[in-house]
């Protein structure tokens, strides 16, 4: 009985791929990608000290999607 929800589980996981899943998830890594490297960018032409500048880039490194937002909302200087 325990072989039939393995194989279950394997087809359901079959057309999750077929339907597209997969491409959805491809979609997501590129879209976080993007958002973490223009974090970097941002960081990066921000117009603040060295030291805070490093801080950054470490939590935006160590902390690829939270430091990315964290930067956003709270440490990018607005003009």
């Amino acid at each position: 009985m325990s072989h039939q929800v393995v194989q279950a589980l394997s087809d359901q996981q079959i057309r999750w791929f077929e339907g597209g899943g997969l491409v959805l998830l491809g979609l997501g890594a590129v879209a976080l990608l993007v958002f973490w490297i223009a974090a970097l960018i941002s960081v990066l032409g921000a117009p603040i000290g060295c030291g805070a500048k490093i801080l950054w880039l470490l939590v935006v490194f160590a902390l690829p999607f939270l430091g990315s937002v964290l930067w956003f909302v709270a440490g990018r200087t607005r003009s």
